[in-house]
This record gives C-alpha cells, sequence and structure tokens, in this order.
C-alpha cells in the first residue's frame, strides 16, 4: 500500500467505521488522498473486539487503511514528549507515539482530541469536521 497522505486518530476511525455521517462526508472530500491510520491505532480499535468473528469483521473494515509502523527512533521521540507533557498537559503513552509517527512522516494527524496533542509542537494536527 502506499504511504498515507494523512493520518487519523482512534476517535475519528471509530466515528468512519460507526457510519457517522460527517466522518463519511469528510472521508469522501478527501477523493484520492492515502488514509493512513497509526499501528497503535488499528491495535486500539481491534482492542474493541468482543470476539473472534467481531476481529474478523474489524480487519476487514480495516484493509482500506494504509497502516504507519513504528520505526527506530519514534519510541525515544515520544518518551521525551511524554516526559515534558504528561503531568503539564495530561499528554498519554498512545498519544505521544501516535505523534511520534506522524511527525516521523511528516503527516497531519486528525484527531478530536486537540488537547493532547497541541503541546507537540512539532505535529500538524486538525480537527476533520464538527461534531
Amino acid at each position: 500500500m502506499a504511504e498515507p497522505d494523512l493520518l487519523i486518530d482512534t476517535d475519528v476511525l471509530v466515528e468512519i467505521l460507526r457510519g457517522r455521517r460527517e466522518a463519511a462526508a469528510w472521508l469522501s472530500d478527501l477523493g484520492n488522498q492515502v488514509v493512513g491510520i497509526p499501528v497503535l491505532v488499528r491495535m486500539e480499535v481491534l482492542q474493541g473486539a468482543r470476539d473472534r468473528g467481531d476481529q474478523q469483521t474489524l480487519i476487514k473494515l480495516l484493509q482500506p487503511y494504509a497502516v504507519a509502523h513504528l520505526q527506530a527512533g519514534d519510541s525515544e521521540r515520544a518518551l521525551t514528549w511524554f516526559e515534558s507533557f504528561h503531568l503539564s498537559h495530561n499528554v498519554g503513552v498512545m498519544d505521544c507515539l501516535i505523534a511520534a509517527v506522524a511527525v516521523r512522516l511528516s503527516r497531519p494527524l486528525y484527531t478530536f482530541n486537540l488537547k493532547h496533542y497541541n503541546p507537540i509542537s512539532d505535529l500538524t494536527v486538525s480537527v476533520p469536521y464538527t461534531r
């Protein structure tokens, strides 16, 4: 699969998978852009499966999304942000790892969780649509 043009966070992906009208419209407006998900986002979604059948359904629904894997250096960058922003801004471990992938790829991250990502100055974050 091609390199992603943009990445989406778990909250956005869940709305897409649930068939929210605004999410579908936003996704459609992206045209031919390749939508990616950090591997941690894929894992978070799969964690919500109740059984093997549910898991298989989710795996099929996730097929269109390019998976952006963690690479060398991502955990070091994430650790620096976590140490800097966890206490002051309530930034979580997963937020830092997801942000590290987006920063390394120089891709925007679409999320509704701006509060946790705003302290990370190297990261471009956007809200995909108004809820």
